[in-house]
């Protein structure tokens, strides 16, 4: 009888597995892979969301940086005797909004346009009638297009050609400047994540403390979050996330003349 038993176990082992047996394992197999292919997504996109929002708040700083350190040195070499530039005309230190940068293809609707003119290496420190000729001067431009923040020199090109803008940053989406008491100028950069989200992750337009209000209605999207949009009954921007860069930039060549900076 105990040869008997023990054999027809022996013969039950090398039948192997049933097909229900094999079954139940791919089943099991296959709630696996899904958890952790949800689970690799999950961690990718927290990983982009990350990235991407360390990228867009290193182009702010340096952009804010960069644009701060030149409107500091607007109206270097001024004097009573303002000088003048034949595609703008008179020049002031900095100027906000200039007429000839009020182009759609200069700059992005509802934001703002800087213009700084201060003396190069060839001006004289101790000027008595102004800065003399183009040769002393540097005049450079800023407005944001389509998401990038633009400089052109006036100097070295036509700035009225789109094609002559060079681009300093990506990933500004917004750019507002007022005039502080005609002797510095308040200025807040926007930038974006790059990140699209398939839920709202922005409720409310980023705010700052100047008096114009940051719109984002007409910042360049993604065909994806216009979808999404239009589905979800929200506005494209909102899928993406902000950050705001401020700052009271003092335009120092001015303070101690009283010369008008802005």
């Amino acid at each position: 009888m105990r040869s008997t038993h023990f054999s027809a176990c022996t013969h039950r082992r090398n039948q192997g597995f049933t097909l229900v047996e094999i079954m139940v394992a791919m089943v099991i197999g296959m709630l696996g892979i899904i958890i952790i292919m949800q689970m690799f997504a999950l961690f990718e996109g927290q990983k982009r969301t990350t990235t991407g929002g360390d990228d867009a708040q290193n182009a702010g700083i340096i952009a804010l940086y960069g644009m701060q350190q030149n409107i500091q040195q607007a109206g270097y070499c001024f004097s009573a005797t303002a000088p003048t530039l034949t595609a703008v005309g008179t020049l002031r230190p900095a100027m906000i909004d200039v007429s000839t940068l009020n182009n759609s293809s200069l700059r992005d609707a509802n934001t703002s346009t800087i213009l700084v003119t201060f003396g190069n290496d060839a001006c004289p420190p101790e000027s008595a009638s102004g800065v003399a000729s183009a040769a002393t001067l540097n005049v450079l431009a800023y407005a944001v297009k389509n998401g990038n923040l633009m400089q052109c020199d006036y100097l070295a090109n036509d700035c009225a050609t789109a094609a002559n803008w060079v681009q300093l940053a990506s990933d500004i989406v917004s750019m507002k400047a007022e005039c502080s008491g005609q002797q510095g100028i308040r200025l807040v950069l926007v930038t974006r994540n790059p990140q699209l989200e398939k839920t709202v992750v922005t409720t409310s337009v980023p705010s700052w403390s100047g008096t114009s209000a940051i719109d984002l209605t007409g910042t360049n999207v993604d065909a994806t979050a216009t979808a999404l949009a239009t589905q979800l009954s929200a506005s494209a921007w909102q899928f993406y996330r902000y950050k705001t860069f401020e700052t009271l930039i003092p335009i120092r060549n001015t303070l101690w003349t009283g010369a008008q900076g802005c």
